[in-house]
């Protein structure tokens, strides 16, 4: 019963750090860059693009597989 009740919340805790993924690092760094911008010159519309069309992007730059 005392193993269950700390392994159970530990495999929760655990599982929960594989939901990072780049998506999310992207927006996050996307969301980061959109802050810094307020209250300065440059338009809203000069940061980076949505996370879809930057690999949209990227998978039209990387060599063609022979």
């Amino acid at each position: 019963m005392n193993k269950t009740v700390i392994a159970l919340p530990l495999l929760y805790v655990l599982t929960g750090c594989g939901l990072v993924s780049t998506k999310a690092v992207y927006e996050e760094i996307r969301a980061q860059e959109k802050a810094k911008a307020v209250g300065t010159s440059s338009p809203p519309n000069q940061g980076l693009p949505r996370y879809d069309q930057y690999q949209k992007e990227r998978s039209g730059l990387s060599p063609e597989p022979r």
